[in-house]
């Protein structure tokens, strides 16, 4: 194991990663830019090359975190719709991302508050944008509990895969847990992109059919003027 890494493992070790991680599950809700996600798959490759910090602590505190920054953006965007606007989600690509997190909540609700969490910048969103409509708190705090424990558990289990397969070098465990993390990302996109793709075509399927009925209609009609 790399010697220039004990000064990580003393850290790992420590009650610091704990707060490291919860701190980082809930701002990274609210500034998309946060790393969440990597200190959640560091800390679980420490753990199990080191045995510290725990897994399931990992887990619980992730996923605690998560669900509280979650929440905190809903309130910005239903409490402080000017702000959230104004601030977070200003702009070109931040009108862009309110229009489509809007439309995923319509098209897919409570799924697509889970599925956020895998999407760059899609929980941040998705969150403020539940808040911004008026999306029932009951139902968004009931899947954003799911997703935050289903987003903390796949994580710390990267950390964990990565550790168990570079045992001996931490940092290829950690660099391992990110390419596969970011390999989930892509695939999740894509199937995103395919299902979207495919309900367009449907629609646009559905409306040459109906933009056909009224002209035959008419050709029925005319038949029926020949015939008398």
């Amino acid at each position: 194991m790399e010697a220039w890494f004990d000064p990580f493992l003393r850290f790992a070790d420590s009650p610091w990663s704990y707060l490291l991680v919860g701190v980082m599950a809930f701002l990274d809700a609210i500034l998309p830019i946060v790393p969440s996600e990597t200190s959640l798959i560091a800390c679980g490759v420490f753990g199990t090359v080191a045995g510290s910090p725990n897994l399931f602590l990992l887990i619980l505190i992730g996923a605690a975190g998560a669900f509280a920054g979650d929440n905190t953006a809903y309130a910005i965007g239903r409490w402080a719709e000017p702000f959230a606007t104004r601030r977070m989600l200003s702009g070109e690509r931040g009108k862009k991302a309110r229009a489509q997190a809007e439309n995923w909540l319509n098209e897919y609700g409570g799924m697509m508050i889970i599925a956020g969490r895998y999407i760059p910048g899609g929980r941040t969103a998705i969150s403020l944008t539940a808040g911004i409509v008026d999306y029932p708190w009951s139902r968004f705090r009931k899947w954003s509990a799911v997703g935050a424990v289903t987003w903390a558990t796949y994580a710390t289990l990267l950390g964990y895969w990565g550790g168990a397969a570079f045992k001996d070098s931490p940092l290829k465990g950690i660099v391992a847990g990110l390419v596969a993390a970011a390999v989930m990302t892509v695939l999740i996109e894509l199937i995103r992109r395919v299902i979207a793709w495919r309900k367009k075509r449907r629609a646009a399927e559905r409306g040459a059919v109906e933009r056909e009925k009224p002209d035959e209609k008419a050709d029925e009609k005319a038949d029926e003027k020949a015939a008398e």
